[in-house]
């Protein structure tokens, strides 16, 4: 969803979510490996645009909280992309 053109990021980030509240701590893990998957010089941007992800977004799945995952996710999608 970050790296590639998505047509359909609405319909890709809804699940992203719950997934995420199941387990936060493989989520975290995950993102470490995300970040560690870039080159050295593009981690600290990338780990910034992340941290940013799940900022106002409260531990529960409700339309207006997903709502504000998607949003958050197209920004860091768009903020990491824009400085590649």
């Amino acid at each position: 969803v970050l790296f590639e053109d998505c047509s359909n990021q609405w319909s890709l980030s809804r699940p992203m979510l719950p997934l995420i509240l199941i387990s936060e701590q493989i989520y975290g893990d995950l993102k470490a490996q995300i970040i560690a998957s870039q080159p050295p010089e593009r981690q600290p941007h990338l780990a910034a645009c992340l941290d940013k992800l799940m900022q106002e977004v409260n531990r529960n799945i409700e339309p207006k909280n997903r709502d504000k995952f998607t949003q958050n996710l197209t920004l860091c999608r768009h903020e990491y992309r824009s400085k590649a």
